[in-house]
Order: structure tokens, then sequence, then C-alpha cells
């Protein structure tokens, strides 16, 4: 039986979220409340397989024809995009449902825009400029199967061009989900490797909002609550994937999160990680997850008092410690959390090549994210970084 469904809504984004286990299959009546008839269902081939999935579909029987495209790959392209797109279209399509991690989501968020009009991805591929959305996108509803990206309340969609090798941040108000769907029933199937790696996400998320130049008192209110929230229950869910209050408590960290940096935007770590994923597949989360304490460590003389309270927030005793010496304990603490749930902490032990450092600066710093990071970086800082973590 669903357990009690919770429905918010918050000032940072349009999005309405609702949450509780069991919330999946009540979210057929969030899609009739908006007179859907017709839905395109977006996730991977995995995903596709859940019990959760099916059972959603057969519940909707009667009320709601439902289509699936489970193209969506681990790092969405735009290939992905034009199929879906294409799929949706000839589906007609009413919404859009993107269930699954980051990824799954970005794409659906992608496909809805594309169904608005064929063609619109392939000419998204400009780095360093806004994205382009001039046409009726379907709602989109999203539904995450990790607790790690916040895209399910965002306006950002990460899509990797093939042609190009670039990976973009499409970035519209167009983009944001009407609804998000947070059931921890749905993170259960998550291998521990992925659910430290989306937790990570999350805290890198946190951190880098809450530093940003564009950082305000409310959205560092929700990047704390985000950081306090992954420092406690990250450990548990990555030891037990049936830990429901954990996962629960992970999916509450990670949306928190998305709600800090979709005003703040982020900084150098996620500048940085673009470029792994685009030339070596690194996942996004792993990504970040290597390269958060060494970002850190280049921007600490930048805003010491801020990564002080970071270091508090993950639990590090500061008391009777200099600002300085407070913030300094903010990246070891990352470290601390990361060698207890087992995460990767090098890009040589993921596959990455140091003779591809320079091609990533480069990509690195076209990033929109390296505006708003609160140190300024230079090419050649980005390079350094990049060997510190190699």
């Amino acid at each position: 039986m669903p357990e009690t469904i919770r429905t918010e809504c918050f000032d940072e984004t349009p999005t309405r979220v609702v949450s509780g286990r069991g919330a999946l299959a009540g979210s057929r009546a969030c899609l009739a409340g908006m007179g859907i008839s017709r839905v395109l269902i977006v996730c991977g081939e995995n995903v596709a397989q859940l019990p959760q999935v099916a059972e959603f579909a057969a519940c909707c029987e009667g009320c709601i024809d439902v289509a699936i495209f489970s193209g969506a790959e681990p790092d969405p392209t735009d290939g992905n995009v034009r199929d879906g797109g294409a799929v949706g279209r000839e589906f007609g399509a009413q919404a859009v449902m993107g269930i699954g991690g980051g990824s799954s989501m970005d794409c659906a968020k992608g496909i809805a825009a594309e169904i608005g009009a064929e063609g619109w991805i392939a000419t998204q591929d400009r780095p360093g400029e806004p994205t382009q959305i001039d046409h009726e996108v379907p709602p989109i509803v999203c539904v995450p199967t990790t607790a790690g990206t916040g895209s399910e309340v965002n306006p950002f969609s990460v899509i990797t061009f093939t042609e190009t090798k670039r990976k973009l941040v499409l970035n519209h108000e167009a983009l944001y989900p009407r609804c998000a769907v947070l059931d921890p029933g749905m993170l259960t199937s998550a291998p521990k490797m992925v659910r430290v790696a989306a937790g990570l996400d999350a805290l890198t998320h946190a951190i880098e909002s809450y530093v940003s130049t564009r950082a305000t008192e409310a959205t560092r209110r929700r990047a704390a609550e985000a950081i306090r929230g992954v420092a406690q229950f990250l450990p548990r869910a990555a030891a037990d994937a049936e830990d429901m209050p954990a996962l629960a408590g992970m999916q509450r960290a990670a949306m928190i999160a998305g709600l800090s940096f979709a005003h703040t935007r982020l900084g150098i770590v996620h500048a940085m990680a673009l470029p792994l994923s685009a030339l070596f597949g690194v996942p996004h989360g792993v990504a970040n997850a290597i390269l958060l304490p060494h970002g850190m460590r280049f921007n600490l003389e930048a805003d010491p008092a801020a990564f002080a309270e970071i270091a508090e927030l993950l639990g590090a005793q500061v008391e009777g410690l200099s600002a300085a010496e407070a913030a300094a304990l903010a990246p070891e603490a990352v470290e601390l959390l990361a060698a207890e749930v087992g995460a990767p902490t090098t890009m040589g032990a993921v596959g990455v090549e140091a003779s591809a450092i320079e091609r990533m600066a480069d990509d690195a710093m076209k990033s929109a994210h390296v505006q708003v990071n609160p140190r300024a970086m230079s090419r050649e800082d980005v390079i350094a970084v990049y060997r510190g973590a190699m």
C-alpha cells in the first residue's frame, strides 16, 4: 500500500514536488489533472524492465495511453534526443515522463523540446551561447531513480553532441519539469556505485552552489540543508539499498541542492567534469566525486569563511580554529566521506589519459560555470587542477 504522499511547492522552481513511497503510482492523477491522455516515458533499457514501470503503465490503462522510449543512454546524445522526438511525435505525446537517473531526465527534457520542433536539438551545439526555445514544449514530469542530479527540479539538460564530442548544458525555463515524483522505492534497483556517484554529485551541487558568486542567503540555506543531508544519509544509502529513510533523505538532499544551483549555477568542478564524460565516458557523478576536493582546494582562498561553514556542515570539528584552518578541513571531510563510501579518487583510475588534459582544459573554459566560480580561473589553473587529480 502506498504511504502518505506529500505535495510541496517551492519559491525557487515552478515544479510541483510529490514525494513518498508509492508516489509513482499516484502520479497518474498528476497527468490526468493536466488533461494528459498520451504520455511518452523516456528511460534507459534497464529502467524499462523495472516492475514499477510496468505497473505504472498498467494502472494508466483506460485513461492514459503510454508509450516507452528506452533509448536514453547513460550520457544522452543529440541522437537520442532526435530519435526520442521522432517517437514522441509519431505517438502524439502530450507529455514526456523521464524515469531514471539524471541522464534519462535530461534526455526527456531534450526530447520534449524536440517533439515541439523537429530538428531543434541540431541547432543547440553552441558552446557558451544561450539555449534557444521559441516553440511550445510538452509538459515534463521527472521520476528520479537515483539521488544526485536534481534534474527533476531544474531547467538544465546535459547533452553530448556526438559529431563535435562536446558535452553541453542546455538551460531554458521551458525545460523546467511540471512535476517531480520522488519515490524512494525507485532507488532500490541502483547498484552501490551508482548510489555513491549520485550522492557525491548532489554534494558537489550543494557545495559549488554554496560558494557561487551568485549565492544568496536563500540559496545558501538550501545548499546547507543538502550538505547536511548527504553527510547524514549517504553512508547509509550506500551500504543498504533497502534503507528507505536513508534513500528518501538522499532524494530530498539531491532535490534541495537542485533548487539551489538552479539559481546559482555551479563552478570549476562541474566545468571540469563535463570533458571527462564527453571524451572518456566517465559517469558524471564519478567525475564530480574525483574532482570535488581538488576544486575546493583551488577555491579555498576566495571564501574561507564559507568553506569553514561547509566543513562544519560535513561534521568536521572546527571549534577554536581560524577561518582558514577550518576551511582547510572542508576538502578533507569530502575525501573522508568519499573513502567511507568507496568512491574512486583519481582520474587515472577511471581511464582518463593525461595526454588529453590540455584538450579538456580548453573545453572546460567554455563552460558557463566558470563565470560564477568564486575564484577567477585561467586555463593554466584548470590544467594544474586536472594534473593534481590525475
